[in-house]
């Protein structure tokens, strides 16, 4: 099942967000405790436009932050299908 919601992309060490809509690859919504966040995190980038799919691809350090929690997860993306894998940091 993919759940949809928005997640924090930070690309090369910048200090501000882009939000970007994500369907997780989960059955159940992630959770609210720091502790109990999945080590790793698939799914795909809803709606990117071209411009932001080269700056995501070209991004020599990928960190995404998936909800409230604040957890850091870097990331992989591979730009023909939008998919991204993620690892917590």
């Amino acid at each position: 099942m993919l759940l949809s919601q928005e997640v924090s992309v930070f690309l090369n060490n910048t200090l501000k967000a882009t939000h970007r809509l994500a369907e997780l690859d989960l059955e159940t919504p992630l959770p609210s405790g720091i502790r109990e966040m999945p080590e790793q995190v698939s799914g795909r980038f809803i709606g990117l436009d071209s411009s932001a799919t080269q700056e995501m691809n070209a991004a020599w350090k990928r960190i995404m932050i998936l909800n409230p929690t604040g957890v850091l997860y870097t990331f992989t993306f591979d730009p023909q299908t939008a998919t991204f894998m993620a690892r917590k940091r």
